[in-house]
């Protein structure tokens, strides 16, 4: 299987990245920033369409509530994910801090993701309807 390496930033003075699309893959890895980051988890914003963004939560059996799903981290380091964590998404936005207690970010932090299967890294060419949308209309 094909693994590419695709790269997103959170911005200077923010916590929430740019969205990642990845349609036709599965995140298997991320690498965190080598220097600077200001100490925070990492949690994560899926999409399953690339359009509309919702609070990951792992959906872990028997644990109620279920929790966010986060990445206690450190600088230049590679985290190994299980590809069924994040298979629903065809896109990603990563948050520094939790969705409840967001950490701002001084400086641009790039973060590198690992993904396995063919990309397409643009939102589908045709028109969806996501979750919160009308319905798509011929």
């Amino acid at each position: 299987m094909q693994t590419s390496i695709l790269s997103t930033n959170i911005p200077a003075r923010q916590s929430l990245s740019d969205p990642l699309h990845f349609q036709g893959a599965t995140v298997v890895g991320l690498v965190m920033p080598i220097s600077g980051w200001t100490p925070a988890v990492v949690s994560v914003q899926g999409s399953p369409l690339g359009t509309n963004f919702y609070d990951l939560f792992d959906g872990m059996p028997g644990v109620n509530p279920s929790p966010e799903l986060i990445f206690s981290v450190k600088p230049g380091i590679m985290v190994a994910i299980n590809p069924n964590r994040m298979r629903c998404c065809a896109a990603i936005r990563l948050r520094s801090g939790t969705r409840d207690a967001p950490i701002i970010q001084a400086a641009t932090r790039q973060f590198l993701i690992i993904v396995e299967g063919d990309v397409v890294q643009e939102p589908y060419p045709f028109p969806v309807a996501d979750i919160n949308d009308e319905p798509v209309k011929d």
